[in-house]
């Protein structure tokens, strides 16, 4: 059996473990630069927040019904999960990270007798130790279980096992299509085209008509449907295969060096995701953006390649200041600017150039180490190039004057009680 655990409205819950205030209170987070809402609890749902929305449309809404409302803060996100994460792990050895709030459980090695009494305990152990509410779908594959979640999260115990259905058609006829596991909106609507509309429905569709529609994917996902596990189970995520830092500014920029501190600063962070999964990247995208808004709105984007494929910031900074340098327009005003890298490739695949400096290289790559270390230690981006610009300099950064501390990653950030 595999199990997948879901933490419920994961953002809107991480803020709700220092503000116990909060319990039973509608609860929003916006985006970056506090643009749109891309989190609700369960009470602004009910009040007809839709996802997506921006802010200033809600404002109202939010004045009106007392809603708290919070900045992204993804430092706070990402260690909350990391400590679910750790506490499933203490459950269960065969753990696959999906996203930052979902994991995935192979139960067979286990071999329980009661699947929905472990789900119980675990999902009381991580209220009680983490803090955030979960909910555990359980199925015979993946797909199985990403259906049960879905269930789970409308049940009072938070918990659902289809396999302990007598007839587990009869949940599928209430999932439509489209929010089947691995079905897209293009896919759904040939799906519903030939009067395929709900789960049951794909479940029993032909193969051969799946597979030319739908291609190998699409025919797994039925097979899914049908018990048989098709979809691997991964322990330690693939790497990525592009790695990209965008923002929206904080405010609109048209000086060039202002702009150019702004890209260097994101491919810095860019190479020091590459450096964290040991890869290299041949090609460097830098891309900026006016508002789209506006009537001479313009987008452009430039890609560099290096000449041998690279990891450190100076390297990879320097090929995106040159792609800006391509791509900059005076006089246009900027409100958004990313940098991608691709190409990548695993470090130990390079085979070093016949005249590669190699006592040059090292020092660069102990270099980049230490920073990376500093970084990581701080949890967040203290060390970066001198073409990032000063802290005080950055005016460009994205707002998030509603951030609330980062209680669990920064000692300054810490609440304090006072006895």
């Amino acid at each position: 059996m595999i199990a997948l655990v879901d933490c419920d409205s994961f953002y809107a819950s991480c803020e709700r473990i220092f503000r116990p205030d909060l319990k039973d209170k509608p609860v929003i987070v916006l985006s970056n630069n506090d643009g749109c809402v891309i989190a609700r609890s369960q009470e602004a749902k009910a009040l007809g927040i839709p996802m997506g929305v921006p802010y200033f449309k809600i404002r109202e809404v939010v004045t009106k019904n007392d809603v708290a409302v919070f900045s992204s803060n993804y430092a706070l996100y990402q260690d909350i999960s990391s400590r679910v994460l750790e506490t499933i792990r203490d459950f269960c050895p065969e753990v696959e990270p999906y996203s930052i709030d979902e994991s995935f459980m192979v139960l067979d090695s286990l071999q329980l007798s009661d699947e929905t009494a472990f789900a119980k305990r675990l999902r009381q152990f991580i209220k009680r130790s983490v803090g955030v509410p979960v909910s555990v779908g359980i199925g015979q594959t993946k797909t199985l279980a990403k259906i049960a979640t879905k269930i789970a999260k409308q049940a009072d115990e938070g918990i659902y096992n289809i396999a302990e259905q007598e007839d587990p058609d009869c949940i599928l006829t209430t999932i439509a299509v489209e929010d089947v596991w691995g079905i897209g909106r293009h896919q759904s609507k040939k799906l519903r085209a030939v009067r395929i509309r709900t789960a049951r429905d794909l479940k029993y569709a032909e193969d051969g008509w799946i597979k030319k529609h739908l291609s190998v994917t699409g025919l797994r996902t039925v097979y899914e449907l049908r018990g048989f596990r098709c979809f691997g189970f991964n322990e330690i995520p693939d790497n990525r295969k592009s790695i990209c830092v965008s923002r929206s500014l904080g405010t609109y920029l048209t000086n060039y060096d202002e702009l150019s501190q702004a890209v260097a600063f994101y491919a810095s962070l860019a190479s020091e995701k590459l450096r964290a999964q040991r890869s290299l990247a041949n090609a460097v995208t830098t891309y900026i953006s006016t508002s789209f808004h506006v009537p001479d709105c313009y987008w452009g984007s430039k890609r560099v390649c290096l000449t041998t494929p690279k990891n450190d910031s100076p390297s990879l900074v320097r090929a995106a200041l040159e792609g800006l340098r391509l791509t900059y327009i005076e006089g246009k005003r900027y409100k958004r600017v990313g940098v991608l890298l691709s190409e990548i490739t695993p470090c130990k695949e390079l085979q070093k150039g016949l005249f590669c400096d190699m006592k040059q290289s090292k020092k660069l790559d102990k270099l980049m180490q230490e920073i990376d270390n500093i970084n990581l230690e701080a949890n967040g981006p203290i060390v970066w190039l001198a073409a990032g610009g000063k802290p005080e300099s950055q005016k460009w950064v994205a707002s998030a004057s509603m951030r609330s501390p980062r209680y669990t990653s920064y000692w300054d950030e810490l609440p304090v009680v006072k006895v």
